[in-house]
């Protein structure tokens, strides 16, 4: 169902948006990945990282990122590790199939990229980028 804020482009765009990634979240699940769990494990691709700044890269709470790490130790994606230099800090790293289920999650995501706009052509698809972008500039909002 389409939003009703009221105005109308505005009603497009979040349409779009949920609807992408209602699909996408959709295609994960298949090989048994949320969003959010994707999420994660993209976080992770580069080198480890501490629970906070897991955190803070997926703006949302240490809890939330509690429960999805949990979630991937139990499926045996990630590993809770010890930080090379200080004890104190448990880092999560990818395991050998966490990085085999991300490269999955990212031909999906390549797929529902590739989907979700192949109705444009490559210059509308530049169009509405560039559209985005400006709504989404600072000198648009005042945040």
């Amino acid at each position: 169902m389409k939003p009703e804020s009221g105005n109308e482009a505005v009603d497009a765009i979040l349409h779009a948006a949920h609807r992408i990634r209602t699909r996408f979240d959709a295609d994960l699940r298949s090989i048994g990945l949320s969003l959010p769990s994707y999420k994660v494990l993209k976080t992770l691709a580069a080198d480890g990282q501490s629970m906070v700044a897991i955190s803070e890269v997926l703006r949302v709470s240490p809890r939330t990122v509690t429960d999805l790490v949990d979630t991937l130790v139990a499926r045996e994606l990630v590993e809770r590790c010890q930080h090379a230099s200080d004890r104190r800090v448990t880092v999560v790293c990818l395991t050998g199939k966490g990085a085999q289920t991300l490269a999955q999650g990212r031909q999906l995501a390549e797929q529902n990229h590739a989907r979700a706009v192949s109705a444009l052509s490559a210059a509308e698809q530049r169009t509405v980028q560039q559209l985005l972008e400006r709504v989404c500039s600072p000198n648009s909002t005042s945040q």
